[in-house]
């Protein structure tokens, strides 16, 4: 009885629109992201489960919030909040059944099969609920007129279960870090070098000082996903390799990674590195790149490179890091982002830094003030062999001569991929 007073207490809490007819969230008065109308969109408009993940404090609650506020505006009543990141919930699955039921008896009261009208139940950070899937899929069904959201950190479908319990009934959206127009939306500002370092969470551009925003990245958000998330979930045997290996990666974003020196240096064997690799993908900590090859080779044998999902990230690394490769760890952000499939060219002494096959692009980054043909020269004959278009992504915009390969800048490279 006392945990459902808990339950009772904080549905309240969290959904003041119950008790006041004419709240709005005040998130609805702050700048609106790019994903927020489409994202509107499959809400209203569809009825599969839509789940919304992205790294913590990328700002998933508050993109939920903004849709509620619309939904309000737009007289619609029947809907409830939850957050599961709250002290006062215990880690169990009957939690999650016990806010919908609470909802559906106290709120709607109304029978399960007789709600008619369509009903939206947000749940955000629905990762910390063991089997929530199990739970969210009986619900619907029963009653499709139940429309579920659900958010959570990077590891809400990090165990394959969870999206196999769901197939068919679920639109997976992913919400990335902060693009560069977005930056300049929500800060007022136009500092590219300040965006590369610190402008890809919401919450981090009201902080003034340097260690502040060194210490938001690395206990707000990574060692929250490294240290916490993917344990708890995964239940790693050696919790430190893990960890060492993202560190590890870190300072050598954009190399070409020695799998056999990792596994030596980390003193970890070979099945356990690359699962680790994989789980640091899945968790949404960093892109992976590996080497364009037309053959059947097993990808644990391809180079690979791997960059930070945010270029936020270079800044915890102690030493001095090169501008050019945050340039390269935001694009290749971006291309991961819109293509199936991101990949890297080394053929002996030649090298295109991203390869995306499903669209015949190559693309090349050249963070420098001037651009000569001969920076474009591999570029440029592996187009023409391949029939591919280019793109180079420079510091300011250049006159190439090939009509083959466009140019954009690291400010515009959203817009045209």
């Amino acid at each position: 009885m006392s945990n459902m007073m808990k339950i009772d207490e904080l549905i309240h809490l969290q959904n003041p629109w119950f008790r006041d007819g004419g709240f709005l969230p005040k998130e609805l008065k702050l700048p609106k992201r790019e994903i927020f109308h489409s994202l509107y969109r499959e809400i209203t408009e569809l009825n599969q489960v839509i789940s919304l993940t992205g790294l913590r404090r990328v700002g998933k609650s508050t993109i939920l919030r903004q849709i509620i506020g619309t939904l309000i505006q737009k007289n619609q009543k029947k809907l409830l909040y939850f957050s599961f990141d709250e002290p006062l919930i215990q880690e169990q699955t009957a939690v999650l059944e016990e806010v919908i039921n609470y909802f559906i008896k106290n709120i709607l009261q109304k029978d399960v099969n007789k709600i008619k009208e369509k009903t939206y139940l947000f749940f955000d950070e629905i990762q910390i609920i063991p089997y929530w899937q199990d739970i969210i899929k009986r619900y619907y069904d029963i009653n499709q007129n139940l429309k579920f959201i659900v958010s959570g950190s990077s590891s809400l479908f990090i165990r394959k279960d969870s999206k196999e319990s769901l197939a068919g009934r679920i639109f997976e959206r992913h919400l990335p870090p902060l693009n560069y127009q977005e930056y300049c939306l929500l800060s007022g500002r136009k500092d590219t070098i300040e965006f590369l370092k610190f402008g890809q969470f919401p919450e981090i551009l009201q902080f003034p000082g340097l260690d502040k925003k060194i210490e938001y990245l690395k206990e707000g958000i990574v060692r929250k996903v490294v240290e916490v998330d993917i344990p708890k979930i995964m239940k790693l045997r050696k919790q430190y390799n893990f960890e060492r290996l993202f560190w590890s990666l870190l300072p050598n974003t954009g190399q070409i990674i020695e799998t056999g020196k990792l596994m030596h240096d980390l003193s970890i064997k070979k099945a356990s590195l690359f699962n680790y690799l994989k789980l640091l993908e899945n968790a949404l900590l960093y892109n992976k790149v590996i080497n364009y090859s037309g053959s059947f080779r097993s990808e644990k044998r391809l180079l690979r490179k791997y960059y930070p999902t945010s270029s936020n990230f270079l800044m915890l690394i102690p030493d001095t890091v090169n501008i050019g490769f945050f340039v390269e760890s935001y694009v290749a952000g971006i291309l991961n982002s819109k293509s199936k499939g991101l990949y890297l060219y080394k053929d002996r002494n030649r090298e295109i830094d991203f390869i995306l096959p499903e669209r015949k692009l190559a693309v090349e980054v050249k963070y420098q003030e001037t651009i000569h043909p001969s920076d474009y020269e591999i570029l440029q004959k592996f187009c023409r062999e391949r029939k591919y278009k280019g793109l180079m992504v420079t510091k300011k915009p250049q006159n190439i001569k090939d009509e083959n390969i466009s140019n954009t800048t690291l400010e515009t490279i959203h817009e045209i991929i």
